[in-house]
Formats: C-alpha cells, sequence, structure tokens
C-alpha cells in the first residue's frame, strides 16, 4: 500500500465530546499523526458509565472507558497533559510549534484562560492552522453558549420537521465541515506560509445541508408542512406498517403508468385511474387496499415485491438492519478492533475509499496517556528527567 494521504501530517485535538473527536478521527483515518489531550484529572465524559454500551470497563489507571468514546479516539494517540498546571503550558506551545493543526471544541474561552489564544499559538507557529468547533460560532451574542446536538436541532428547525431532536447527527455534519476546512487550509497554509483560524459553527453546518427546510419560508415567508410523511406531488406515497415490531416501508407512487401497476400487483383493477383528478378521489380506497396488503408482509419482502415492479419502495431500515446490509457487508462497512480494556469491537470503517491510500484505523483506541512520553520524545525531544519532572508536578500523566 502506498504511503497514507496525510502522513508527515501533525495533529493537537482537543477535541471533546462528538464533534472535535469525530474531525480529528477523519484525519487520522487519512494518516495524520493527531494527537489526543486529555487530562487524567478530568477524563472526558464520553468515558463514564452513562455512555457506555454493555458492562463499562475500568483502566489500570482507573480511569473508565466505553465502547463509544474508544470509537471515536480509534487511530489517535493519548497524550495525558493538563493545561490547569502552569508547567504543562510551556509543554503545549512546544507541541503547537511543531503542530500543522490545532482542533478545539471547547466553550466559551478556555483556551484564553490557559494563554493558549490562537493569536498567543501563532507566536509559536506562523503558519498554524486552528480547528475551532462550536453550537453557535466564537463571534455574535451567542458565542458563549454551549450546545449538545440535540439543541442545534432545536435551534435550526430540523427538531419540528423531524418531530424530535437527534442527538448526534449535526456533530458529525460538523466534524466533517470542519476537516475539509483544515485540509484547504493546511494546502494554502504550506503553499503560502500563512495561518488560518477556521470557526465552524453546528447552526451553520447544518443550514447549508436544509434548503428544502428554509426555502419556502425565506422566499414566501409560509412555514412548511412538515408533519407528514407523504411526497408532494405524488399520487400516493407514505410509510406503512408492515409484519413485525416496528417494521416499516416507504411507497411513493409518481405516475398514473406507478398507479396502474400497484393495482395490478394488488389485485384490485376497478382502482386504475385515467387521470391525476381520478387518482386523487381513489387516493383513499388505494391506500387503504395497500395498507391491508402489506399486514401479512415482513417490509424487506414487501420491498422486493414492490421493487421487482418497478415501484419506489424501500425498508424503513433499523440500526440492525443497516449492519446486516449486503451493500454495506460486500463493501467491508464493519472492521473489527480490539482495545486493551474493551476487548474486540466491530465498528463501521473509513468511508474515504481512495484508490492508493483508502482511509483506515491505523491503530486501536488508545488508553488515557498510553502515548505521552513516547509523544513528547518525538516532537519536541523532552528527556527523561524532563518527564519525570513534568509527572512529578502532574502536568502529564504517562500509562505506561
Amino acid at each position: 500500500m502506498s504511503e497514507a494521504a496525510l502522513s508527515g501530517v501533525k495533529v493537537i485535538s482537543f477535541g471533546a465530546f462528538v464533534a472535535g473527536n469525530t474531525a480529528a478521527k477523519v484525519l487520522a483515518d487519512l494518516g495524520a499523526d493527531v494527537v489526543k489531550i486529555e487530562p487524567h484529572s478530568r477524563p472526558e465524559v464520553l468515558r463514564y458509565p452513562s455512555y457506555a454500551i454493555g458492562v463499562p470497563v475500568t483502566e489500570p489507571s482507573g480511569v473508565p472507558n466505553t465502547v463509544m468514546y474508544a470509537d471515536l479516539i480509534r487511530g489517535a494517540r493519548s497524550l495525558s497533559l493538563d493545561l490547569e498546571v502552569p508547567a504543562a503550558r510551556p509543554v503545549f506551545h512546544s507541541l503547537v510549534s511543531r503542530a500543522d493543526i490545532v482542533i478545539e471544541n471547547f466553550g466559551g474561552a478556555v483556551l484564553d484562560h490557559w494563554g493558549c489564544s490562537y493569536r498567543e499559538l501563532l507566536d509559536d507557529n506562523p503558519r498554524l492552522v486552528m480547528l475551532s468547533l462550536s453550537g453557535y460560532g466564537r463571534s455574535g451574542p451567542r458565542k458563549g453558549y454551549l450546545a449538545y446536538a440535540s439543541t442545534i436541532c432545536s435551534y435550526i428547525g430540523l427538531s419540528s420537521a423531524w418531530g424530535y431532536a437527534h442527538g448526534t447527527l449535526t456533530d458529525y455534519v460538523t466534524a466533517v465541515t470542519g476537516s475539509l476546512a483544515a485540509l484547504s487550509a493546511l494546502t494554502r497554509a504550506r503553499r503560502e506560509g500563512t495561518p488560518e483560524y477556521l470557526d465552524v459553527a453546528q447552526i451553520e453546518a447544518m443550514a447549508t445541508m436544509l434548503a428544502g427546510l428554509y426555502a419556502d419560508p425565506l422566499n414566501s415567508g409560509l412555514e412548511c408542512d412538515w408533519t407528514s410523511n407523504r411526497v408532494p406531488g405524488s399520487l400516493l406515497s407514505g410509510v406503512f406498517r408492515c409484519r413485525g415490531h416496528e417494521s416499516w416501508l416507504a411507497l411513493e407512487i409518481e405516475d398514473l403508468h406507478d398507479w396502474t401497476t400497484l393495482c395490478r400487483l394488488l389485485e384490485r383493477p376497478d382502482l386504475a385511474a385515467a387521470s391525476a383528478e381520478q387518482a386523487q378521489e381513489l387516493e383513499g380506497a388505494l391506500r387503504a387496499e395497500m395498507e391491508a396488503w402489506l399486514a401479512p408482509h415482513s417490509a424487506h419482502t414487501a420491498m422486493h415485491l414492490l421493487q421487482k415492479e418497478g415501484l419506489a419502495a424501500a425498508v424503513v431500515q433499523s440500526s440492525e438492519d443497516i449492519w446486516r446490509d449486503s451493500q454495506l457487508r460486500v463493501r467491508a462497512f464493519g472492521e473489527a478492533v480490539t482495545q486493551l480494556d474493551l476487548g474486540t469491537v466491530t465498528y463501521p470503517t473509513s468511508p474515504q475509499r481512495w484508490t492508493k491510500t483508502p482511509g483506515s484505523t491505523r491503530q486501536p483506541p488508545p488508553r488515557l496517556g498510553q502515548h505521552t512520553n513516547a509523544v513528547l520524545r518525538e516532537w519536541i525531544d523532552l528527556s527523561e528527567e524532563d518527564l519525570e519532572s513534568l509527572a512529578a508536578s502532574r502536568a502529564i500523566f504517562d500509562a505506561g
């Protein structure tokens, strides 16, 4: 295999929760040396049992870990550096001098408190790219607001359209948006020797994807009706219950040809329509017939029967359906990764399928502080005496 696409790129990640860690993971999958900074005194919240899938585990250092958190830090190395300890701050500045990208999604002015604002870090590295992820952006009246994806869903109107607030969707979208921006900025920094500060707000990353949600309100002042699964302009559409627990099928009958085909499949030629107006009159009867026909069928069986007739039908898949999907299995969607305390878990693979340098998990999820001394030796040439002194002051922790 060819050298990784981002081989030689050094990334410092303060990424927390989902958005920051995912942005770093995108870069790690493509070969960057991503160093995740996490103090032993304040482990990341996703390590704790409330986020556990299955039985929580504890690392030898006493720090908890979960399957969810391990998923997000696959490919990174763990450096336990506590910037609340003054002795740690010169170490961080030295690391920044060797880095290409710094990622942070802290709330408010956390880095400023440590003397590590972007302006201060430029003194260490005048070509630094900093990716700053936040809910509402780093300027404006809401710049200090903390945010979870569920609150962002509500702010941008997605909760109204869906009927519920998703807990992580906006994090993932913002992470990918931010990592793409960071790569573009890195290209410029290396070509022109200039720095770049990237202010990526979840509300704006999501807004760019929601043209259908915003078009009418922005241009006509009219609110959209998102309370139905019906597709505007179709003769018959919706989500229909099938046999089994929470088993559903999505169907769209677009035109009179589709209508006639469905009537034939249901053995109801009497419901055939000669015009869209007639179809509208018969829609209730055909919908009821469709619901009755689906009742004894599983969603997958019904999908195959309808698709065989050329109709637009698909299963509303559960998480288990997705995991068993033959398309994803053929494309090696899952990979088994072993973490020292959690054991072997199958996770989704990297979606970056480059021809010569595909994305991949290049090392398993680390324990907290597993690479502290190694990174400090490699990046900034600290001696054993330096490492011992920093450990004694609790500025660093090495899991050994």
